[in-house]
C-alpha cells in the first residue's frame, strides 16, 4: 500500500540516493561480470597451454627414444644385408667353381676340337671365313634352325634390299625393279657359286668332317648350359660350406631383434608409465595457477552475486517506492532536483503539481 508523502525533501533525496545507488552498483556488476569473463578465459587458456605442453613434451620425448632406437636399428639392418651380400659373393663364386670344375671336361674338349678344326683347315688350305655359322648355314643346311635362317636370307636379299635400293633412286620408276632384281640376283648369285666352286667343291670331305665337329662343341655347349642351369636352380647350400657366413648372420639377426625388443619395451614404458609422470609434474607446475585462478572466479561469482542481489533488491525499491509518484520518465536525478526545487520555492504543492510545471516550461522551451 503506497503512503501518502509527508516530507517531500526527505522523499526526494530518498529517490536521488537509491537511482545513485543503484547506478554505482550497475557499474560494479558489470564491471565483475567483465572480470568473470576474463578470470574464465585466463583458466581456459592456462588448461589448453597445460595440455598443449603435455603433448609437445611427450611428443618430442617419444621421438628423441625412438629415433636412438632406430638409428641403432637402421645400423644393425645395414650390417646384416652387409653379411647377407658377403654370404651371396661367396656363394656365387662357390657356385662358378662348381661349374668350372664340372664342366671342364667339356670346355677343354671344346678347346681341342676347336685346335682339331684349325689344324684340319690349314693342313686342307681352307679360309678361315669357312669355319662360321653363316657359311655352314648356306652351304651345308642341316638343321631346323639352318632353313629358317635360309628363308629369312632369301627374303632380305630379293625383297628388302632389293625395295630399298628402288627407294633410293631419285623419280623411281616401276621400270627399274627388273634390272635391280636381275642385277642382285647376278651379283649375289654369282657370287654364291664362286665361293661355293672356290671351297665346298674343292674341300667337301674337309668341310664335312669340319660341320661334325662344329656340331660336337654346339652338342658340348648345349650339355654346359644344361650344368650350368641345374647347378644355378640347386638351392641346396650345404656344398658350399657356408657356415661361417650363416653364423654371422644368425648373430646379427638376433641383435637386430634384440633391439627391436628393446625399443618396443621403451615405448611401452613410456606410453604406460613415463608419460603419466611427466603429464603429472606440467600438471603441478601450473595447477597453483589455475587453482588460484579458480579461487579468484569463485569470489568474483561471490560478489556479482551479492552486488546483482542488493542491485535487483533497490531496482525493485524504486519501483516500488519512487517510481508510482515519479513515473519511470522522471526516476533521474537531474529530474528529481527540478522537481524538487519547484516544491522546495513553493512553486509546487505536491509532486503532480511539479511534474505539470516542469512539463510546461520544458515545453514552453
Amino acid at each position: 500500500m503506497v503512503e501518502p508523502i509527508l516530507d517531500y525533501d526527505s522523499f526526494f533525496e530518498g529517490a536521488k540516493n537509491a537511482l545513485l545507488e543503484l547506478d554505482t552498483l550497475s557499474t560494479e556488476e558489470e564491471r565483475l561480470t567483465l572480470e568473470g569473463e576474463r578470470i574464465a578465459k585466463a583458466i581456459e587458456t592456462e588448461k589448453k597451454n597445460t595440455s598443449d605442453r603435455i603433448a609437445d613434451t611427450t611428443s618430442k620425448r617419444l621421438k628423441e627414444i625412438t629415433s636412438t632406437y632406430d638409428a641403432e636399428i637402421k645400423k644393425a639392418e645395414e650390417a646384416k644385408k652387409t653379411l647377407e651380400a658377403k654370404r651371396g659373393k661367396a656363394k656365387n663364386k662357390k657356385i662358378n667353381e662348381r661349374i668350372e670344375d664340372e664342366t671342364k671336361d667339356l670346355r677343354d674338349h671344346i678347346a681341342a676340337t676347336k685346335t682339331e678344326i684349325k689344324n684340319e683347315m690349314k693342313r686342307d688350305g681352307i679360309p678361315n671365313f669357312c669355319d662360321t655359322g653363316v657359311y655352314y648355314t648356306l652351304y651345308f643346311p642341316h638343321k631346323f634352325i639352318d632353313f629358317i635362317n635360309i628363308i629369312l636370307t632369301v627374303v632380305v636379299v630379293f625383297l628388302a634390299i632389293p625395295v630399298a635400293i628402288y627407294k633410293m633412286i631419285p623419280q623411281h620408276k616401276p621400270i627399274y625393279l627388273p634390272f635391280i632384281y636381275f642385277a642382285i640376283v647376278l651379283l649375289v648369285g654369282g657370287l654364291y657359286i664362286i665361293i661355293g666352286n672356290l671351297t665346298k667343291a674343292r674341300h667337301r670331305d674337309s668341310l664335312l668332317k669340319i660341320r661334325a665337329m662344329r656340331d660336337t662343341i654346339d652338342n658340348d655347349g648345349k650339355r654346359i648350359n644344361l650344368i650350368t642351369k641345374e647347378i644355378n636352380n640347386d638351392s641346396a647350400d650345404e656344398k658350399y660350406d657356408l657356415s661361417s657366413y650363416d653364423l654371422e648372420i644368425e648373430d646379427a639377426d638376433a641383435k637386430l631383434q634384440a633391439i627391436n625388443e628393446k625399443r618396443r619395451v621403451a615405448v611401452n614404458e613410456f606410453e604406460n608409465n613415463t608419460k603419466k609422470i611427466i603429464a603429472d609434474e606440467i600438471m603441478e607446475n601450473s595447477g597453483e595457477r589455475i587453482n588460484n585462478l579458480n579461487k579468484e572466479l569463485e569470489i568474483n561469482k561471490q560478489s556479482l552475486g551479492n552486488i546483482t542481489g542488493r542491485r535487483s533488491e533497490i531496482n525493485l525499491t524504486i519501483s516500488d517506492k519512487y517510481e508510482s509518484y515519479l513515473g519511470r520518465d522522471f526516476l533521474r536525478t537531474d529530474k528529481i532536483e527540478a522537481l524538487q526545487k519547484l516544491i522546495r520555492d513553493k512553486d509546487a504543492a505536491n509532486i503532480s503539481d511539479a511534474i505539470d510545471l516542469y512539463q510546461s516550461k520544458i515545453g514552453k522551451k
